[in-house]
């Protein structure tokens, strides 16, 4: 189930926040259909504070990390997060994977098409038991709550760059929308 909601616009996100919600459910079906299985629950922020999109996406994978409050986790710095030019960020959550949109850094239609196929292949990709499973392990590595092996995290980072290149690839898919 795709539920969307806004976070941080005045006067409901304008012109590309009503764009995205219109096209979220075609680019699931797009996805869906190229990749296969998407996870049962996606929680699609629209977000309008390009210095909110950390503390969203942190304050999510906080939810999985018990004895962690979300204040402590945004006041880590991640070095895998570059959000303040960002147009978006996949994680896993509660209950199954949280896309955080930047809204006010994308500029035409094209970029929230893009962005919305590459953020679901991502949520494709993590969509799994396995993958859940691996990717919370790296939560755990990476907040400093249950170190990872060096040779884990290195086959696990290179991981993520593979799935970086699929999404990029996948972005073409956006044309259909």
């Amino acid at each position: 189930m795709l539920r969307i909601s806004t976070q941080n616009f005045l006067f409901g996100g304008g012109r590309l926040s009503r764009y995205a919600r219109a096209i979220a459910p075609d680019a699931e079906k797009l996805v869906r259909d190229k990749f296969g299985s998407l996870p049962s629950a996606i929680h699609l922020v629209l977000n309008g504070d390009t210095s909110q999109m950390d503390h969203l996406v942190n304050t999510g994978e906080a939810q999985l990390l018990p004895g962690i409050n979300p204040t402590q986790v945004n006041a880590v710095s991640r070095s895998d997060r570059h959000s303040r030019r960002a147009f978006g960020q996949t994680t896993i959550d509660r209950d199954g994977v949280l896309i955080v949109l930047q809204i006010p850094n994308m500029r035409p239609e094209r970029d929230v098409a893009e962005t919305l196929v590459h953020e679901l292949v991502h949520a494709h990709q993590l969509g799994d038991r396995t993958a859940r499973g691996l990717h919370l392990d790296y939560l755990k590595h990476v907040w400093g709550q249950q170190p990872m092996k060096a040779n884990t995290v290195s086959a696990y980072e290179v991981l993520i760059d593979k799935r970086e290149i699929e999404a990029y690839g996948a972005e073409a898919l956006a044309a259909q929308l």
